[in-house]
């Protein structure tokens, strides 16, 4: 439960925002779409993977964050289907990327008490994923799935407050003393109780919770986020994330010239989710199939794409009933997302 330490001048001026409030709120915000409630359903049912895939598929967005860390370095060969997606990436994991699909659209707003445009926080989570599951697998290689998660959903606790906050007049907030001060909590409590809720594993709470402490946590999610946390905000020109970086980095007992290539864009550690280079193109689509994806997403329509490769419109509607069938979708939008969000297109 979340804890109100706020001063009492302060709770009596917020009666509105007190630790109950907060709670409520959050649990309304992180609540699941009737997609990932349905497959949360499975899940704890202890449905056929078959089944909890056909669910998947019914939401783009799911299928792609599912898809999208099972075709991560992290696994090896790439999963050409949700079932072999899901297979792969485990219980607990989908779990986690269940989370990150409900609260997707909470993390791209714009965020105006925190000073933040629409997407930078989205951003910055998928940065400190993508950076937190590197530093992982330098340090225990067979954890990096849940230092991505907790990456992806460290600050989810700040998107909630500031959603609860967008009506309001409020000062802006700079840091986890000012969140305390105004609301009597912080943003990693808020997104830790949600993680809890969902039946999240310990590590990854704990990855959620320790970000913003100084002092290296002792699990080794929790590690890697941590540091994680620290590298992005020192990539961006933080001065303080600057100076602590190489202390942070010597307690976690990773060597900075790793560091250094994360930041380039040049260090290893077993590949990101969703890095910016484009990912291979899914070993069960030819590449007739792929060169119509390709078009349509430039805009063109079916007799265009017909004519661009001297072929009949029956024939790509043809290609694309391939298409929908190898990537578990129901049509071209979904299709087409899906090959935009994995960098096929």
């Amino acid at each position: 439960m979340l804890v109100n330490t706020a001063p009492k001048a302060s709770r009596a001026a917020r009666t509105k925002l007190d630790a109950r409030a907060i709670a409520d709120a959050a649990e309304r915000l992180a609540a699941p779409s009737a997609v990932v409630a349905g497959v949360m359903e499975l899940i704890d049912g202890h449905a056929p993977v078959r089944a909890i895939a056909a669910r998947v598929a019914q939401s783009p967005e799911v299928s792609v964050h599912v898809l999208r860390l099972a075709n991560s370095a992290l696994f090896g060969e790439p999963a050409d289907t949700l079932d072999r997606a899901i297979v792969r990436i485990g219980e607990r994991q989908l779990r986690g990327l269940l989370l990150a699909a409900s609260t997707y659209r909470l993390l791209e707003a714009e965020m105006p008490l925190y000073n933040s445009p629409r997407l930078a926080l989205l951003k910055h989570s998928t940065d400190v994923a993508q950076a937190a599951q590197s530093i992982c697998s330098l340090m225990d290689p067979s954890h990096a799935p849940q230092a991505y998660l907790g990456g992806l959903m460290h600050d989810l606790g700040k998107a909630i407050l500031a959603e609860l906050t967008r009506d309001g007049d409020y000062p802006s907030v700079k840091n986890v003393a000012d969140e305390r001060t105004l609301f009597g909590t912080d943003h990693a409590r808020v997104a830790t109780w949600i993680a809890k809720r969902w039946g999240l594993g310990d590590d990854i709470c704990e990855a959620m919770q320790l970000h913003h402490e100084p002092s290296v946590p002792m699990n080794t999610v929790a590690r890697a986020v941590w540091l994680a946390d620290t590298l992005v905000h020192a990539g961006l020109g933080d001065g303080a994330a600057i100076a602590r970086l190489p202390a942070a980095a010597a307690a976690c007992g990773v060597d900075s010239t790793h560091l250094e290539g994360l930041l380039t864009g040049k260090g290893g550690g077993g590949g990101a989710a969703g890095e910016s280079e484009p990912t291979s193109t899914p070993a069960t689509l030819t590449d007739r199939e792929m060169q119509v994806l390709r078009l349509l997403a430039t805009g063109s329509a079916a007799k265009q794409v017909a004519a661009q490769l001297g072929c009949s419109v029956s024939t790509v509607h043809n290609h694309l009933h391939h298409v929908y069938r190898k990537l578990n979708v129901t049509g071209q939008t979904q299709a087409l997302l899906m090959a935009r969000e994995m960098g096929w297109v």
